[in-house]
C-alpha cells in the first residue's frame, strides 16, 4: 500500500507540473479521498496528502514562482475535509468513486475560493468582504475548477480502481507464496 500511494504522489506532483490543455487537472484530489478511505493510520494518510501538496507547490513555486500564495491554508485545508470524505464514504463501487470525486472537487472549490475571498493577497483583497464579492469570487474561480473536477471525477474512480488491482495481485502473490511455504 505504502509504495502504491507513493507512486500516487509522484504521479500527483508530476501533473500539476505538466503544461495541460486542461488547466488545474490534478490527481491530488483523487489521492486526498483515497488516503482518506484506505491509508491507516490516518496521520500518514494526512501527511501523505499534505506532504504531496507541499512538494508540488515548491515545484512550481521553483519552476513559476507562483506556488506560494496567502490563501493556501485554505487549501491544505480543503484536502484534510476531502480526506473526511473519503474516510465517511468510502468508495467501494465506481459510482461511490465517482461520487466521492465531485465531493472533493466541489469541497475544494467552495473552500479554496472562500480563501481567495478573505484572506488579502500583497495586501489588498481581490474582493469587496460582501456577499456580491464572494458571489463575484466563485464565479471567476469557476474556469479554474473544470480541471479540478475533471481530474477529481475522472481520475477517483481511475485511482480507486488500480489500487484493487494491484491489491488483488498482491493478495494472490502472498497465498501463493505460503501455499510453496505449506508444501
Amino acid at each position: 500500500m505504502a509504495i502504491f500511494v507513493f507512486v500516487a504522489a509522484v504521479l500527483s506532483v508530476l501533473l500539476r507540473l505538466l503544461p495541460l490543455p486542461l488547466e488545474n487537472l490534478s490527481l491530488l484530489g483523487a489521492l486526498a479521498v483515497f488516503c482518506g478511505a484506505r491509508v491507516r493510520p490516518l496521520w500518514l494518510a494526512v501527511v501523505a496528502v499534505l506532504v504531496t501538496r507541499l512538494v508540488s507547490d515548491a515545484a512550481l513555486h521553483y519552476r513559476t514562482g507562483y506556488g506560494f500564495y496567502g490563501s493556501m491554508a485554505f487549501d491544505y485545508g480543503a484536502y484534510l475535509v476531502v480526506m473526511l470524505a473519503g474516510f465517511w464514504m468510502r468508495p467501494q463501487t465506481a459510482l461511490r468513486a465517482v461520487s466521492a470525486g465531485v465531493v472533493s472537487g466541489v469541497v475544494f472549490f467552495l473552500i479554496s475560493n472562500t480563501g481567495a475571498w478573505c484572506l488579502p493577497l500583497n495586501g489588498q483583497y481581490l474582493y469587496p468582504q460582501t456577499l456580491s464579492g464572494y458571489w463575484q469570487c466563485l464565479v471567476n474561480g469557476l474556469p479554474f475548477a473544470r480541471g479540478t473536477l475533471a481530474g477529481d471525477i475522472l481520475l477517483t474512480p481511475v485511482l480507486f480502481h488500480i489500487a484493487n488491482l494491484v491489491l488483488a495481485g498482491q493478495s494472490c502473490v502472498s497465498e501463493i507464496g505460503s501455499e510453496n511455504a505449506a508444501s
